[in-house]
Parts: structure tokens; C-alpha cells; sequence
């Protein structure tokens, strides 16, 4: 039940910034009612991140708070310019409430990821997730106040929001690129604090559903990210340096070729590249190792995908061709993002990058090299495996394969690239993966067998044409039918 629009024995005064449903919860505690019993919702209700004008009139009855001044406590108008749908600087999720550990008020600034420190004591936030973090880095201080400056702003200055926008975009691709010693360590931020938020990210990465961002995470994300938000140049700078970072994979001394200066590795990789035969026509559209996903978490793609382009255009330079990297893209068949662009060049321009194509080429010698050009050419279009395709799978598979997805499955195997510039360019990642994992060793022979087959009759045929071609043009063009 919610009580009646009459004055409640017990009043209590809204404190400066609080709000509006901490300060409502603190009323019915004084009352000795709940949250439901006083307002008709709980507390983690969104709702109150705008609540009606009908509701603020009962409750400022009940009260005795001006309806201007409980509105100030809402965070539609404390706040106007928040986007709360952001998933790193946005609303907090619910049942998590962040709080100061002194015992402070919770503010209606703090509802948003991005406020991390109390605004009356300046102490890092908690949740029960994270309750007794260490001391917060130095730079988390410094910068909170522009932080809250830009929140402020934000409605009326196309600057502000732009700002919020870009920090978003950089917390998010940041996660999986945080490692010990990358980015540098902030301002007061030590290795002890370092490793803490690195195993939370590694935890959350590993997560198939829900995630977890306490304050300490967030702060971290937000320090190493702020800075660079400033301006979209220093934005793009430093989405390209994560975006080489963020792959895990990480050559041994003992691959790498030891190569000390970028001229004596751009020389090395051409010269692998010419004793091992590798030609444009050999490189996939992305570089999977062995034992990777068959379709790469996204952090992983970029540089992934431009390291492919980037042997493309070295393959061909070994062997007397000048491949642009235009030239590269239209070869692989698929389009290259701009960020994956500049980060081609940043690939051909890394002593310790070149090393690591180095090993890449080596690892698909000891594949076994293949025409995948010829093979994207000839799958591109295959929508679904053929019937008698099917009817030629495993009885254990043969009833319950979808055709579509075996033929994505087949282009991902036979060009070992990626999904764009198939028959099927935007599947579901996880949904691929997950056929990939379920489909059992037989059914994959005979898949395999299936393409290799398909791929052996085209490259018949254009062998058989060949000479036609030729006897053609010897008798004057005439159509021999």
C-alpha cells in the first residue's frame, strides 16, 4: 500500500545533489515503511530516473518537498546531456548501486558509471562486487572534475557530448586491450591496481552472459582513455594502437626472426616470402592460427585483417608485383574498414609487426599453400550446400544440419578467411563458432571433401578451357559451339 496524500509524522530534509530515490528510501526508513509502501515502486525502479509529475505532486504532499526541488533531484534534469543507454558511462546496472564507503549521501550524478568518486568526499565508489578496492590512481583525481564538467555541459555543447561519445567508444575497445604493462601505467596508478582491473577484464571477456564494471574498473577504463577523448585525432590515435594490442597472440622469441631494424625486416619477409613461394593468391582474408575460433572474437578482427592485407601487398612485392592496398582489398573480395587501412600501415611500418608476418607466412607454408583466391571465386555465391551434398553427410548430421550454415561453414573453411566476402557476410559470430564446435570430425570430412571436390572440377574445367581458348583464336574466333 502507499500512504495517502497527508504529511508523514516524521520529515527529513533532501541534502544538496542527493538523489531523489536515496532520498526517498531514507524517508520511509525514518517512517518505518519500505520504499514500495511509501512511493509504489522500489528503489532500482527506473522510473525514477524520470518519474512522473503526478507522483513527484503525492510524494511532495507527503514530504513536504517542493516539486521543483525533487525534480532537481532526478537525473533527466540534473543531467539532461547523460545518454544513461551508454553500457561504460551510462546507468549503473540494477541491484549493483555504487556508494561512498564513508557513508556519504548517494548523489544523482552517481547513478551514471562514469561519476567513480563521491562528490562529497571525493573517495572512489564501491559496490559489493568491489567493497575495499586499494587507493584510486592520482589521474582518476585529476581528471573526475573535467569528467563532471562535461556531463554538465553536455545538453547545450556539441563539443561536451562529441567528448562523452568518443570516451564511450574508447572504455569499450580498451577492455580486451588492457594488459600489465599497456597502456602505461596512469598517474599514480600502481602495478598492484593494474593487475586487479586486468583480471576483472580477463574474467568479464570470458563471460557469455552479464559482465561486471565496478567503480574501480570504470575509473581505470576512464583515466587511461580521457585524455586521448579530448580531440577525434587523438581518439583515432589511440582506437589504432589498441586495436594492435588487443590480440593476444603473442610470438615467442623462438619463432620470431630477431630481425633489429625495419629495413633488415621488410627485406626478411620478402625474402620468406620468395623462398617459400607465397604469392597474393595464397593469403586468406584474415590470419587464423591453428586452434583459433573459426570465426575471431571482434577485438581480434582489425589487426587480423590487416595483417592479411598487409602479406598480400608484401607477397606480391616478393614477387615483382606492386600491390597497392587497394589493389590487396579487391583482391581478397572484401571491403576494409578505415581504421583497418591505417592500421596496415602501421603494420608495414613495425620491425616487430614485419617478425610477426614473418611467422604468420611460415605457419601457412607448414598448412600447405592453396589457390584461395580461386576458391573465394568459386564459393562466393554458394548460399546453401546442395541436397545431394547433404544427403551425402553422416546420418548423425544429415538430419539436423541447417544447408546455410554449412555453407558458411564450408567458405570459412576452404578460403580460411572471414565471413565478408562470402555467400553469408554477417552471421552471427557466436552462432558459427558454436556450429563449428558442434559439428562432429566425420561430418567435417565430408564437408572438406565435399569443397575440395567442388574446387578440383572448377579447376578442371578452366584447365579444359584453356586450349579451346587458344584453338579458338588460331581458327579466326570462330564458334566451335
Amino acid at each position: 500500500m502507499t500512504t495517502q496524500h497527508t504529511a508523514l509524522p516524521v520529515t527529513v530534509s533532501i541534502e544538496p545533489g542527493e538523489d531523489i530515490a536515496a532520498y526517498l528510501e531514507r524517508v520511509a526508513a525514518a517512517n518505518r515503511l519500505s520504499m514500495t509502501d511509501l512511493t509504489g515502486h522500489p528503489r532500482t525502479a527506473r522510473l525514477w530516473e524520470d518519474p512522473p509529475d503526478d507522483l513527484l505532486t503525492r510524494l511532495s504532499a507527503s514530504t513536504g518537498v517542493p516539486v521543483p526541488r525533487m525534480r532537481d533531484a532526478v537525473l533527466r534534469t540534473a543531467l539532461p546531456g547523460a545518454v544513461p543507454e551508454r553500457a561504460r558511462t551510462g546507468r549503473r546496472y540494477a541491484g549493483r548501486p555504487a556508494t561512498c564507503p564513508a557513508g556519504c549521501v548517494d548523489t544523482v550524478a552517481a547513478r551514471l558509471n562514469i561519476v567513480v568518486l563521491c562528490l562529497r568526499c571525493g573517495a572512489l565508489l564501491v559496490d559489493h562486487d568491489d567493497s575495499h578496492p586499494p587507493p584510486v590512481p592520482d589521474k582518476v583525481r585529476q581528471i573526475h572534475p573535467d569528467v563532471l564538467d562535461s556531463l554538465a555541459r553536455a545538453r547545450r555543447s556539441s563539443q561536451a557530448r562529441g567528448r562523452l561519445r568518443r570516451v564511450e567508444s574508447l572504455m569499450a575497445e580498451l577492455e580486451p586491450a588492457l594488459w600489465g604493462n599497456w597502456p602505461p601505467l596512469a598517474d599514480g596508478e600502481t602495478t598492484h591496481w593494474r593487475d586487479r582491473i586486468v583480471r576483472w577484464e580477463k574474467w568479464n571477456l570470458e563471460q557469455t552472459g552479464g559482465v561486471i564494471r565496478p567503480p574501480s574498473v570504470t575509473a581505470t577504463l576512464l583515466a587511461l582513455t580521457w585524455d586521448a577523448s579530448a580531440t577525434p585525432a587523438g581518439t583515432t590515435d589511440l582506437l589504432d594502437e589498441i586495436a594492435v594490442m588487443a590480440d593476444p597472440w603473442d610470438p615467442s622469441e623462438e619463432v620470431l626472426p630477431g630481425w633489429r631494424t625495419l629495413t633488415e625486416a621488410h627485406d626478411g619477409v620478402l625474402d620468406l616470402l620468395d623462398d617459400q613461394q607465397i604469392e597474393p593468391r595464397h593469403i586468406p582474408t584474415i590470419l587464423r592460427l591453428t586452434g583459433e575460433p573459426i570465426v575471431l572474437p571482434e577485438h581480434q578482427r582489425t589487426l587480423r585483417v590487416a595483417e592479411a592485407l598487409a602479406l598480400t601487398i608484401l607477397a606480391g612485392r616478393a614477387h615483382g608485383q606492386d600491390l597497392t592496398l587497394n589493389t590487396a582489398v579487391e583482391l581478397h573480395g572484401a571491403a576494409a574498414s578505415a581504421r583497418t587501412r591505417r592500421v596496415v600501415h602501421r603494420v608495414l611500418r613495425s620491425t616487430y609487426a614485419l617478425e610477426r608476418l614473418a611467422v604468420h607466412a611460415t605457419l601457412l607454408h607448414e598448412q600447405g599453400l592453396r589457390d584461395l583466391r580461386r576458391a573465394r571465386a568459386e564459393l562466393r555465391h554458394l548460399r546453401a550446400l546442395p541436397s545431394d551434398a547433404l544427403r551425402t553427410l553422416p546420418t548423425a548430421a544429415g538430419g539436423h544440419v541447417d544447408p546455410e550454415q554449412c555453407a558458411a561453414w564450408v567458405w570459412l573453411d576452404a578460403t580460411l578467411g572471414r565471413p565478408a566476402g562470402g555467400p553469408h557476410p554477417l552471421p552471427a559470430a557466436e552462432a558459427m563458432v558454436r556450429f563449428d564446435a558442434h559439428l562432429d570430425p566425420e561430418t567435417k570430412l565430408h564437408l572438406r571433401a565435399w569443397w575440395q571436390h567442388r574446387l578440383d572440377l572448377a579447376e578442371d574445367l578452366a584447365t579444359a578451357d584453356a586450349p579451346t581458348q587458344e584453338s579458338s583464336t588460331e581458327m579466326g574466333g570462330r564458334d566451335v559451339g
